[in-house]
C-alpha cells in the first residue's frame, strides 16, 4: 500500500493501442509525458509512485501513472 496524500496525489491513465504491433513505439506518449520540464510548472517537485501497465486485451496496453504532486518550495 502506497502513503499517499488525496489532495497531492493525480492518477493518468494512457492507452496504446497498437502495442503489439510497434511495441518499440507504445510508451512514447508516456515516456515523453514522463520526461517534461515541470520546472516552471505549479508541480516542480512532482514524483512518480507507481506505474501499472496492463494489456487491454485487444493488443493494446494501459499504462496507469501514480503520482505526487508535491509543493512548491518558497
Amino acid at each position: 500500500m502506497m502513503d499517499l496524500t488525496p489532495g497531492d496525489t493525480r492518477v493518468f491513465l494512457f492507452h496504446s493501442a497498437g502495442a503489439a504491433m510497434d511495441p518499440g513505439n507504445a510508451m512514447t506518449a508516456v515516456n515523453e509525458w514522463l520526461t517534461k520540464d515541470r520546472s516552471g510548472s505549479p508541480y516542480p517537485n512532482l514524483k512518480i509512485r507507481d506505474i501499472t501497465v496492463t494489456p487491454d486485451g485487444q493488443g493494446g496496453v494501459f499504462t496507469l501513472v501514480v503520482c505526487d504532486l508535491g509543493t512548491r518550495a518558497g
